[in-house]
């Protein structure tokens, strides 16, 4: 039975994962207006006593614990537990906002979309860039790009070893470059080793879309300077954004001579825009948000070049 829109102007929330992300994710909502913290669990109690220490919000020992307690949920915890914990908060009628990648799989993920559609409730995943004001004022001016370059370095951190760079980080750009370009991807030409941990921790992939156009992406969380660019080339203009500084530069051709176009962006959190949207898409029966059935692309994106990795790095040790 599909769940009833939240009729009070109050949206009640709960953080399941307190972890770096997780803790973000409870600053920013307790933040914004027309959302309350009502309560947040960690499988980890120290976790979870630290968070709360500087965002205070209600405790529970368990997940299950606060399903009265809530009208949504934040599921901020380990990707192999994504599944489990968003399956029992959409059954119960309780929107949904997980983190990236939704699940670890595809029929997980079809799961998902399957009882969102079937309960009503609204389920948005945390493609964080989507909500970067630069990609925001930069998204409207993109008609069929010809060529794109995506570079994501990052330096060592002991979260997300569980799943390897493609889907820890190289996934945000695959989001980002699959919602210009909708066309499918026929042909993945990937190359990723592990460096620190057992999984993949430096990747590069050049892609080839049905529509012509080519994106190369590299992602690392093996570098010592952080990097998050993107660069857009397509006729008579190139785009370049910086996602960390959340700057854009545009060069134009026009009556034959370059134009340069520095535009101000609004100085604004992704996380908040995030959450923003999540809300507002409750009270407007999901439109707006960025949902399990978009996200799935991404993450079937990234499960084939997972996959043109592993196949490669087999064919070098049985070679």
């Amino acid at each position: 039975m599909a769940t009833e829109l939240v009729s009070s102007p109050i949206l009640r929330v709960g953080i399941v994962g307190t972890g770096a992300m997780g803790t973000n994710h409870l600053r920013v909502a307790r933040s914004l207006p027309g959302i309350l913290v009502t309560a947040a669990t960690d499988r980890d109690p120290a976790q979870l006593r630290a968070a709360l220490q500087a965002h205070a919000a209600p405790a529970v020992n368990h997940y299950q614990e606060m399903l009265s307690q809530v009208d949504a949920v934040m599921v901020s915890t380990p990707t192999e537990s994504h599944f489990e914990i968003a399956r029992y908060f959409i059954s119960h009628g309780r929107h949904v906002l997980v983190e990236k990648p939704m699940t670890r799989t595809l029929a997980e993920a079809d799961e998902l979309v399957r009882l969102a559609s079937e309960t009503g409730v609204v389920v948005g995943v945390g493609h964080l860039e989507r909500f970067n004001p630069a990609v925001q004022w930069v998204r409207p001016f993109v008609n069929n790009p010809l060529f794109i370059e995506s570079q994501r370095l990052g330096s060592f951190s002991p979260r997300s070893l569980d799943i390897d760079v493609v889907m820890d980080l190289m996934i945000h750009d695959l989001d980002i470059i699959l919602d210009m370009d909708s066309s499918a991807v026929e042909g993945i030409s990937a190359l990723g080793v592990p460096i620190i941990s057992s999984c993949v921790d430096i990747a590069n992939v050049r892609l080839e879309f049905a529509s012509g156009l080519v994106a190369n992406l590299t992602a690392s969380r093996v570098s010592q300077k952080k990097t998050r660019k993107l660069r857009i080339f397509q006729k008579d203009q190139y785009i370049s954004l910086d996602y960390k500084k959340r700057t854009v530069k545009s060069y134009s051709l026009r009556d034959g001579n370059i134009h340069e176009e520095i535009p101000n962006i609004p100085d604004q959190e992704p996380l908040a825009n995030l959450w923003a949207r999540f809300r507002d898409s409750i009270h407007r029966n999901g439109k707006g948000n960025v949902g399990p059935a978009q996200a799935r692309r991404a993450l079937d994106l990234a499960l084939r070049i997972s996959r043109n990795i592993e196949e490669k790095a087999s064919n070098r040790i049985t070679g």
